[in-house]
């Protein structure tokens, strides 16, 4: 199941950094960053359902 969210984390990631920059190298460093952040986002919330189920 994990690695399905995998790619679709990256994909989502870039394609919403390059709507807030144009410079590539910022496009990439603001992917990494919300990529982080939506991984770790993610794993929360299936932590949270993981101990209520």
């Amino acid at each position: 199941m994990i690695y399905c969210a995998i790619p679709l984390i990256i994909v989502f990631s870039i394609c919403y950094a390059a709507t807030r920059h144009e410079d590539l190298r910022k496009i990439f460093i603001h992917a990494a960053k919300f990529g982080w952040w939506l991984t770790f986002f993610l794993a929360l919330i299936a932590f949270i359902l993981g101990m209520i189920v």
